[in-house]
């Protein structure tokens, strides 16, 4: 099957957030299946990207990519290169699987899709769910209906990756079929680890037999990380530990580690900022208690990678892949919470009385469920499923 994927922003640019990292381990686990994957995107984020690099296919990780340079460094992305190239570089497809909404790059890509009968599946990664429409609803709105929509009329599908999202869709008046399909996660360097964990907590000189509790990702109101003060305050008699990794956005990080150091525990919170990807292995299996009350969460990597490593979690409901965690997780697994602080205080103080990590169990159900070729798989039921609908040619009527 020859698949093309097209996104603004792609490996290694990683400051951009999940999508890249998503989309680019789906394309490198349908390339190690055989399948013939390219990427066409541009070099936002990569400005150390070879120039002569720059509109020619390079190999990475077994995935044919195609930058095209940005027609400039910062702002809304741009590509006359890519827009002009687009006739050539993507005939060929039986698919283009995009990423792309909010995003103007992603109108010409459609347009030439659909003048070339190319099916498109277009991701739409929680970009049209309540958070996302309510910021900057102003321009959202009218550029929704008069360019979005349109084009997601047109589309062979529509991609989600949790029932959260699907439900988000209702009252878009969308018409195109939806396709579950979960991120892909990187298993393979995760796993329970009880040694690698106590080295880390040693080099952070953190108790190995205080509970610790777990912030892994960027820090932004979205995560809801305000919630936690209240709730944590009223834990003083115990004696719990809190670690911060990843970045802070907008100050969220710095109100929490305030609030905390007000109520007098500061000493209980460690802070370290965004670690390499080989660090989370340890950091996962240092913690035993992921804590994510975020106000909306499309999917929920950081549910999964802890998971994988052993580590329980609570998070809100308004998270993902909170559902599956209720359908088919095992006991054990930690929690899916309202985002009340009641709630989270009365969860916690039970958990805390006897803290216990997921285990081999919750490891097992990560990577059955979420591991890079388990959901490379799930990826080519759709796309021949797509296939298969289009082949009359009825997503061109």
């Amino acid at each position: 099957m020859h698949i093309t994927h097209a996104i603004p922003v792609y490996a290694p640019a990683w400051q951009f957030g999940g999508p890249v990292l998503s989309v680019s381990r789906l394309c490198e686990g349908l390339a190690a299946q055989g399948h013939y994957v390219k990427v066409i995107t541009t070099n936002a984020g990569l400005p150390d990207l070879p120039s002569e690099q720059l509109g020619q296919p390079i190999q990475r990780n077994g995935v044919e990519v195609t930058y095209f340079p940005v027609d400039q460094a910062s702002g809304t992305i741009h590509s006359r290169a890519l827009n002009n190239a687009l006739p050539t570089v993507l005939q060929g497809a039986d698919l283009l699987h995009l990423s792309a909404i909010w995003q103007p790059l992603g109108i010409p890509i459609q347009r030439e899709a659909w003048r070339l009968k190319i099916p498109v599946l277009h991701s739409l990664r929680g970009a049209l769910g309540p958070y996302s429409r309510k910021r900057g609803w102003w321009k959202k709105i009218p550029y929704y209906f008069l360019q979005e929509r349109p084009w997601l009329q047109r589309a062979a599908g529509l991609h989600v990756t949790t029932r959260q999202e699907q439900r988000e869709l209702i009252g878009l008046g969308l018409h195109a079929p939806r396709h579950l399909l979960p991120n892909p996660i990187d298993l393979e360097s995760l796993g329970p680890n009880p040694e690698r964990g106590r080295e880390f907590r040693a080099q952070l000189e953190i108790d190995p037999d205080s509970p610790l509790m777990l912030i892994c990702g960027r820090q932004h109101h979205k995560k809801g990380l305000d919630l936690l003060p209240s709730v944590l305050s009223r834990m003083q008699s115990q004696p719990w530990q809190l670690l911060l990794v990843g970045s802070d956005e907008d100050g969220s990080g710095d109100a929490l580690v305030t609030a905390l150091r007000n109520a007098g525990l500061g000493g209980r919170v460690h802070s370290l900022g965004t670690q390499p990807a080989a660090a989370l292995s340890a950091i996962y299996n240092a913690a035993d208690l992921l804590l994510l009350p975020s106000r909306h969460e499309n999917f929920g990597n950081v549910v999964i990678e802890a998971l994988a490593c052993g580590c329980a979690v609570a998070i809100s409901e308004h998270t993902g892949v909170a559902e599956d965690l209720l359908d088919s997780a095992p006991p054990g697994f930690g929690a899916v919470l309202p985002r009340r602080s009641k709630a989270w205080a009365t969860w916690l103080a039970s958990w805390l009385s006897a803290p216990r990590r997921a285990g081999a169990s919750g490891a097992e159900w990560a990577s059955e469920h979420y591991s890079i070729p388990s959901i490379s798989n799930r990826a080519l039921e759709v796309y021949r499923n797509i296939l298969q609908n289009s082949s009359d040619q009825s997503f061109l009527e």
